[in-house]
This record gives C-alpha cells, structure tokens and sequence, in this order.
C-alpha cells in the first residue's frame, strides 16, 4: 500500500492518533496528502481532511511554528492567481491554523482574507475562518469588517446568510460604518 493510500484510509476511517504519528517521521508527506484530499469533491473526505488539519494544529503547531508558517505560505501561493487559485480549501485551512494559534499564526489573517475577499470561490471557506479566528481573537478581523458585512447582502442568498450567521456568531451582526 502507498503511502498516500495509507494517508487517505486514515482519512477516511479518522485515524487522526495513527496520522499523527505518521506525520512525526514524514510530516511533508502527511501535508502532502491531506492537502490533496481538500481537493476532492467528496465533502465526506474534504471535511474529514479538514478536522485533521485542525486536529494536527491543535497538537503540534505551537511545538512546529516554522512548519505550520510554510503551511499557511503554500496555502496562500495557491490562492493567488500565480497558484491558480485552485486550493479553495486554503481559507479553512490557513484559519484553522490561526485559530490554534492566533499569537503566533495572527499575522497571516490579513493576507488570507485580501486573498479570500478578491476571489469568490473563495468566499465561503473565508467565512469558516473567520468564524474560527474571530472566536479566538476578534482583532483579527475587526479591520476586515466594513467589507466582510458586505457579504450580508450578497447577491448569492446562501453566502449572504452565512456572513449574516457568521458574524452574528462572532459578535458583530450588522454594524452602520
């Protein structure tokens, strides 16, 4: 069995404890292929990936500053146009990092939602991250809100009732600027 064919079982039966270890010997690897698996258009697998990715940052990024720091840069190299902004995981993905760890990780919130706000396929994980980060550190996010409240009136009903739900949950509803 491969290793990525290893990753992705893991994956899919939420061996999270077996992956940990695994991405203690090779964590490239690990990154690697749970990043692939946020790819997939199976939601199953992509969410699972993404609780792994927050599982992960619970348990190491504060022991693997440098590491979680090139993981947040790949993600954001891959929302920009010379990434072909094609990791439309890379929102949730950077926020779920921050959110672990928003006194190391916080500096990287603006570029993510500048990147997140120019591009609509990546509006709705934008809005998981900042539901994640503002729960932690509302500072975050506070120079982002004027634009962010925007999305309240979206032309997309279902994004406009995500920003209205996340904001609310966040503590910032619908605010006059």
């Amino acid at each position: 069995m491969s290793i990525k064919q290893i990753v992705f079982e893991q994956l899919e039966k939420k061996e999270f404890d077996s992956l940990l270890e695994l991405f203690d010997r090779n964590p490239n690897i690990v990154r690697r292929y749970a990043t692939m698996a946020t790819y997939y258009t199976d939601d199953s697998l992509r969410d699972t990936a993404l609780e792994f990715f927050r599982f992960l940052s619970e348990k190491r990024a504060a022991i693997k500053p440098e590491y979680f720091r090139e993981t947040i840069r790949r993600h954001i190299w891959g929302m920009n146009e010379e990434g072909g902004n094609i990791d439309w995981s890379a929102p949730e993905i950077i926020g779920i990092i921050i959110a672990s760890e928003p006194d190391i990780f916080g500096e990287f919130a603006s570029i993510m939602l500048t990147a997140a706000i120019a591009e609509p396929i990546f509006h709705r994980g934008m809005f998981a991250a900042v539901r994640m980060i503002g729960l932690k550190n509302k500072n975050l996010i506070e120079y982002y809100l004027p634009k962010l409240q925007t999305f309240i009136d979206d032309k997309d009903p279902e994004l406009a009732q995500l920003a209205q739900t996340v904001l609310g949950e966040i503590g910032y509803g619908v605010i006059d600027f």
